[in-house]
């Protein structure tokens, strides 16, 4: 791996620090369909909760969600619900502008709570592979 890239071990998806514009820090969440998501420091509007993806019904389960840190954050706990349980933990700072959280169980939905701030979103099947 490149220096500023991240194996997530459960899932195998590949995070990797970039720059966006204005030299700022940039993350890119790439699962083995290709490019999922971009997201770039900002100050007007942060998206504290940008995805939440699962293992579909393959055998090896997991989900994971992942986002941008709300001004004055620096620790994130995402709370994964499913049909009948739930599992909290506290995410991965990545950059120290971003955060990842991986679990090892299928989800559906994902509330993320840092400082002040509070996003629920849902848990969605990962995209497929290319090529299947």
């Amino acid at each position: 791996m490149e220096p500023g890239e991240l194996r997530l071990p459960l899932s195998g998806w590949l995070l990797r620090i970039a720059r966006g514009s204005a030299d700022r820090p940039a993350l890119e969440v790439h699962s083995p369909a290709g490019l999922i998501d971009v997201s770039v420091v900002g100050t007007l509007s942060v998206s504290p909760l940008r995805g939440g993806r699962h293992s579909g019904r393959s055998a090896r389960r997991w989900s994971l969600a992942w986002g941008q840190l709300p001004p004055g954050a620096d620790v994130v706990e995402a709370s994964f619900r499913g049909w009948r349980r739930s599992l909290s933990v506290q995410a991965y700072t990545v950059a120290d502008a971003f955060w990842v959280a991986e679990v090892g169980d299928r989800f559906r939905s994902v509330t993320c709570s840092a400082g002040t701030t509070r996003t629920t979103g849902r848990v969605v099947k990962e995209p497929r592979p290319r090529g299947s």
